[in-house]
């Protein structure tokens, strides 16, 4: 798990591996640390690791954007 803060988007980023997920403690740790700025002045984006193609899942994700 790794966490980063951006200061000049009062943004907390919280990034998980496919490891990280397989942990069963990490959901409990997530939703603590998530609480911890929870109404604040942060907002917080948790990243999780996926198994599909990057270019492929990238490319839906363009695609479906340019036609909405």
């Amino acid at each position: 798990m790794e966490l980063s803060f951006r200061e000049n988007t009062k943004t907390v980023e919280i990034w998980l591996t496919n490891e990280d997920q397989l942990d069963p403690g990490t959901d409990a740790e997530v939703r603590r640390l998530c609480s911890v700025w929870e109404g604040g002045e942060y907002t917080v984006a948790v990243f999780r690791s996926g198994n599909g193609d990057l270019f492929t899942s990238a490319e839906g994700l363009l695609l479906n954007n340019l036609a909405g």
